[in-house]
């Protein structure tokens, strides 16, 4: 049964013993949940003035008391939740403000990970040893502690800390919910995890819509018929754009005709047809029945149709990227979807106004944002690409010809911040660009705009550890990649002069293969060449250990694989894997077989001259 009431952060964190049962998976929370739930605390509370009154309820934790001493809660549904207030908690316990009032002792066990019990009791005792821990299989948590730091800097600030920490602490609160004794706990763990869903909050705003909907004749007199009828255009136009798996037009056939293209600045919901066929009728049981069948496949079929193409954005973000455009003050937290809608529902003709415009949105998002055809996609191949409906309307083809760059800084974008909440190029997108460049398909202006986006975005002031972004890292192997397509690649490796950039241009030519065929990859963990750990045994300063010369961007999976090992090591078992090219380029500084001060002191030079090309 549910506590009566909810508990704080800390006294979940405190007061009792809580353990991570064998049948639970892995700890596998990254940037995206991590972002939301940090950000979901500052935007609900004012991060500026403390309120003691404010409580935000981030949720329940499903647990099964056992019969100890200690009555320890073994967790069954909320454990990832668990794991990361804990980790934000060892943070904060850390965090140089030292007034921060925080939890002292670990109360989180696992059964059956020993690597990571000794992980998070190794940095509660001692956080100095986080970066020099050589801990096989705990890479999702350890890169989870510098996601941590990223947000609560960026997030949270300096200024801001000690009040946030009071939110964390004592205003965010969670129910307890205990099952009885005599559950069979593998059974309802099956059963939490493979649960129907509600009703979701866009279905909710499109029957708030459609009820605003009311065609009037010349005497205010509703009528009925054509109000019916606007309501069924509208939902059909919304259920073509929900499906952010496909493309609009290929689910809203006879609006777009036969060669699926249609004029945006035409567009008009009055002029709208949408045929209303035999599908769409009434139906008894008994013809439901006789003349409908369910294929044997069907949860197989359905998987398919849905999963045709990979969006970068889903529907509720997707609503709110177009409210914004309207209203500049809205937040892209699709969490706050319905409250959003809701202050504009009484406006006149807002709901026609609204269908019109995602509509519009819709069509310039399918024709100029990137999506991945997952008919022909894997880790190597990706298939990112910016298409638009062929001639035949049967399939797609490239929106432009040559669109390397743009897809690429595209890419680099969505994989930077993959989270739906910080979509804001997205918007700069949609806002700035798209509305007016309609038409022209001028793709060399279009890649010049979204540069300008990513330029914006990089903080050349923050280039050191832990400070440093992870767009930061992302940006400089763009940068690598397009010194080697306009400068290398067509050069084939000759140059007639000397200048700051020729000896990385050369490195970047004995690499050229890997260059060829490189693709931005999901990566979060921002990767030492030169271990920690092994500073002191080497001479190698605490500056020049975290400086942008000794940086690069990896997966979480190759920073536990190598984080113990020694540069050279590191070179053996990756040089040929071009995930990062600053990495390539680093192993190519290699002097003597030596990566230390000398060669991390030149590599930084390097990275800071091709920063100011």
């Amino acid at each position: 049964m549910a506590d009566e009431k909810a508990h704080s952060v800390k006294d979940i964190l405190s007061n009792n013993n809580y353990v991570i049962p064998i049948y639970q998976r892995n700890y596998d929370w990254g940037k995206q949940e991590i972002s939301q739930l940090i950000k979901d605390i500052v935007e609900f509370f004012n991060m500026q003035t403390y309120d003691e009154s404010k409580t935000y309820y981030l949720g329940s934790l499903v647990c099964f008391k056992r019969e100890d001493k200690d009555g320890t809660f073994e967790l069954i549904d909320g454990q990832q939740r668990h794991t990361t207030l804990t980790l934000i908690n060892i943070v904060l316990k850390n965090y140089k403000n030292s007034q921060i009032d925080n939890v002292d002792a670990l109360k989180l066990k696992f059964d059956s990970r020993k690597n990571t019990q000794r992980f998070l009791e190794a940095i509660y005792q001692n956080f100095e040893n986080l970066d020099t821990l050589n801990i096989d299989g705990i890479g999702n948590m350890k890169s989870a502690v510098d996601i941590i730091r990223d947000e609560l800097r960026m997030q949270v600030g300096e200024d801001n800390i000690l009040n946030f920490a009071k939110y964390f602490y004592n205003n965010v609160k969670l129910f307890r919910v205990e099952v009885p004794y005599d559950t069979d706990l593998n059974h309802y763990f099956e059963i939490m995890n493979n649960r129907g869903e509600q009703l979701e909050k866009h279905e909710i705003i499109k029957a708030l819509l459609m009820e605003k909907i009311e065609i009037s004749d010349e005497k205010g007199q509703k009528e009925i018929e054509k109000t019916k009828n606007a309501q069924y255009k509208f939902a059909a136009i919304w259920d073509a754009c929900s499906d952010m798996g496909d493309y609009v037009c290929f689910n809203l056939n006879s609006l777009f005709g036969i060669n699926g293209n249609i004029e945006i600045d035409k567009i008009d919901f009055d002029s709208i047809e949408i045929n209303q066929n035999n599908e769409d009728k009434d139906n008894s049981l008994s013809d439901i029945l006789l003349y409908h069948t369910i294929p044997n496949d069907f949860p197989k079929k359905e998987k398919y149709t849905k999963e045709k193409y990979k969006s970068i954005i889903d529907f509720p973000n997707f609503l709110l990227q177009v409210l914004k455009l309207r209203y500049p003050d809205i937040s892209l937290d699709d969490k706050k979807l319905l409250e959003q809608f809701q202050k504009y529902l009484s406006e006149l003709n807002f709901s026609i106004d609204f269908i019109t415009n995602l509509l519009k949105c819709r069509i310039l998002f399918d024709k100029y944002i990137i999506k991945q055809d997952l008919s022909d996609a894997d880790d190597n191949k990706q298939n990112w690409g910016i298409r638009k409906s062929n001639s035949s309307f049967d399939g797609t083809i490239k929106t432009f010809d040559d669109d390397d760059e743009l897809v690429k800084l595209q890419v680099m974008l969505y994989y930077s911040d993959s989270t739906n909440t910080y979509n804001t190029w997205l918007y700069e997108i949609l806002n700035k660009y798209l509305f007016f460049f309609e038409g022209q398909e001028d793709v060399v202006k279009y890649t010049l705009n979204i540069l300008a986006i990513a330029e914006n975005k990089f903080d050349s002031n923050n280039l050191s550890y832990p400070d440093i972004s992870i767009f930061n890292l992302y940006f400089i192997d763009f940068l690598l990649w397009k010194l080697y397509i306009t400068e290398v690649q067509s050069k084939e490796g000759n140059y007639q002069y000397q200048e700051p950039l020729l000896e990385l241009k050369q490195k970047i030519f004995k690499k050229r293969s890997l260059f060829n065929t490189f693709k931005f990859r999901q990566l979060s963990s921002k990767e030492h060449l030169f271990p920690q750990a092994k500073s002191n045994d080497f001479n190698v300063a605490y500056d020049c250990l975290n400086c942008i010369g000794n940086l690069c961007l990896i997966s979480s999976s190759q920073n536990s694989q190598g984080n113990k090992d020694m540069p050279i090591a590191k070179k053996k078992s990756f040089e040929s894997d071009n995930s990062s090219l600053k990495r390539l380029i680093m192993f190519e500084s290699f002097e003597d077989d030596k990566w230390e001060q000398s060669q991390i002191e030149k590599h930084k030079e390097e990275i800071r001259n091709l920063i100011d090309w």
